[in-house]
């Protein structure tokens, strides 16, 4: 089957672990990984290719590591120091260094542009610029697991935050890398956990602040940080409801400062959520998030999502600008080796910040032949000049089995005609969407269901009533309907009190002292009434066990009697002896 969306891949010599687009070029796609410190040949590398074709995939440098550390086991693509965009890595060194109390796990790289097509041969120069430790932790068995920067804006200083992965004492490292010359980043402090953050998100929410996000398997948290200090405790927003079906969080991300996106994971037989939440307002000590939209994954048995990637179609340009409406491309990548795509809406309604239609997208199945480690999209700006050409989004994905693949998600203009355009104005501004149009939710298939149930339901109606004979044949009931349906039940009297009753109403007691006498009869079903008797009637407490056994079973056989009545209603009457066999008056 033909993917959904022009496709290109390029298989490289070692296993991959971290992929980034470079933030002011997409068409410069970063990856890195390898074999670690091991004595299997496979190198450790950062390899940039070139994404600008839609038919292949090409590299355009490359930087082999030391064979005696670890391999890369993240990639994110920095801001630019002059000609260079700055890549961060984390890295553990060797293990002899390691066993020293020596760990510089945090590697700052530079991958300079070719500086023209005839030298583009040689291809661009990656080089690596300071080595730093961030954790404060000396565990020999930590690595930097987590990697995280905030948007780069001109000018102005980049933070990001990194944890561990393995620890005994889990962690989470602040750093600042500021805009000048100076690649090296600056600690802001470290983090104890109690649990090992599942993954972590940062945003800047003005100029020298940012805020940090993190979750663990069942709760979120954020803490702000300022340029100057860190200061204050990591406070919770959200803790998942305590159920069975309770799910687990494997990845989180900011939409906005206002927003953010989180993917959990179900507990056996397996699923995946999709949550967007609103998060509290900064300042607010006792602030919640609260549940903004959420969806479930298409139900697939032991599905489990390992990877989340945004990307913002109207992203802001300047810091400390407000989001306006946009939408958000979500990719949720599954243990199945299959990509999920979504998209959000990001609207602005009044004074209120709304998200709205999480609908689904596409599903790439298949799009790796092993585990998919990483997946990132490009960093999509609208052209500054209007223009006829379609743009793309691309979304890139990395494997252990080596393979790189990138989709390019093409895009169109869109224009929101629901907004009012003041007379004299600037016209509406068109913004960019996906051309593919997402599956919302449709009544029909609810309307179908419904009108399906009333139909069978209706037909079984039908068909008991045809062999009821209360309605003509159409249906042919009589031909599948089960034989129990078919048979006649047997009538019975329907037990009452009435002719008991009756007969006490009806006879003059001060008249009658002896009382009314009940007695038996030889015509089957029928009992004798008198108001005489020859000394031998009996009242019913006065009757033998056997006697009103048989008596009981005579005005229960004629429907006079019931279980339920009790023998309360006997009370004024006597009985005479029933003659014969149980088996004889139960016949007769």
């Amino acid at each position: 089957m033909a993917p959904p969306f022009p496709e290109t891949k390029i298989t490289l010599d070692y296993p991959l672990y971290g992929c980034d687009f470079d933030p002011q070029d997409p068409n410069r796609l970063f990856v890195a990984g390898g074999g670690g410190a091991s004595r299997t040949g496979v190198g450790n590398k950062i390899t940039l290719l070139d994404a600008t074709s839609r038919e292949k995939l090409q590299v355009a440098g490359e930087i082999t590591l030391s064979k005696n550390e670890d391999n890369p086991t993240n990639l994110v693509a920095g801001q630019r120091k002059g000609k260079a965009t700055l890549l961060y890595a984390g890295i553990n060194s060797s293990v002899d260094d390691i066993d020293k109390g020596n760990n510089a796990h945090f590697r700052v790289f530079g991958a300079e542009q070719a500086p023209s097509k005839a030298k583009s041969i040689l291809g661009a120069r990656i080089s690596e610029l300071s080595r730093s430790t961030l954790f404060s932790s000396q565990d020999k068995d930590a690595y930097q697991r987590l990697l995280r920067v905030t948007q780069p804006f001109a000018g102005a200083a980049q933070f990001g935050a990194v944890a561990t992965g393995l620890a005994k004492e889990s962690q989470i490292a602040l750093f600042e890398v500021a805009a000048g010359n100076n690649a090296a980043p600056r600690s802001m402090g470290v983090l104890d956990l109690s649990k090992e953050a599942a993954d972590l998100d940062v945003v800047q929410t003005d100029k020298g602040k940012f805020q940090l996000m993190y979750c663990d398997n069942h709760n979120i948290y954020t803490l702000d940080v300022a340029e100057t200090s860190t200061t204050g405790e990591p406070k919770s927003i959200y803790t998942m409801p305590d159920d069975d079906a309770k799910p687990s969080f494997r990845c989180i991300r900011y939409l906005s400062p206002k927003f953010a996106i989180a993917v959990a994971n179900l507990p056996s037989p397996g699923g995946v959520v999709l949550y967007g939440f609103r998060l509290p307002k900064a300042g607010r000590e006792d602030g919640v998030a609260r549940i903004a939209v959420n969806t479930k994954l298409p139900k697939r048995k032991g599905a489990k999502a390992t990877g989340l990637a945004i990307a913002n179609l109207s992203p802001i340009s300047t810091l400390g600008a407000t989001q306006g409406d946009t939408q958000f491309v979500i990719a949720v990548a599954n243990n199945d080796f299959s990509i999920h795509l979504y998209s959000l809406d990001h609207r602005i309604m009044g004074d209120v910040d709304l998200l709205a239609n999480l609908h689904p997208l596409q599903v790439l199945k298949e799009v790796h032949p092993a585990m998919i480690t990483n997946l990132c999209f490009s960093h999509f700006s609208p052209p500054k000049a209007p223009t006829a050409r379609t743009q793309y989004l691309k979304l890139a994905s990395t494997s252990v089995s080596n393979s790189v693949v990138v989709q390019s998600i093409p895009l169109k203009k869109f224009t929101d005609r629901s907004g009012k355009v003041r007379r004299g104005g600037p016209p509406r501004q068109p913004r960019y969407v996906t051309a593919l149009q997402a599956t919302s939710p449709s009544p029909t298939s609810m309307l179908l269901f419904f009108a399906a149930v009333a139909l069978i339901f209706s037909i079984l109606v039908q068909g008991v009533l045809e062999v009821r004979g209360l309605a003509q044949p159409t249906v042919g009931g009589h031909k599948w309907l089960p034989s129990s349906i078919h048979a006649v039940p047997a009538t019975r009297p329907a037990p009452h009190a009435g002719f008991l009753a009756r007969l006490l109403e009806g006879s003059n007691m001060a008249q009658h002292k002896d009382g009314i006498v009940l007695l038996d009869s030889e015509i089957p079903g029928e009992l004798k009434v008198d108001t005489t008797h020859d000394g031998s009637a009996r009242s019913w407490e006065e009757l033998a066990p056997q006697q009103q056994t048989l008596w009981k079973q005579r005005l229960q056989k004629s429907g006079h009697w019931a279980e339920d009545m009790g023998t309360v209603v006997f009370k004024g009457i006597l009985f005479g002896e029933l003659a014969g066999a149980v088996g004889a008056m139960v016949g007769g």
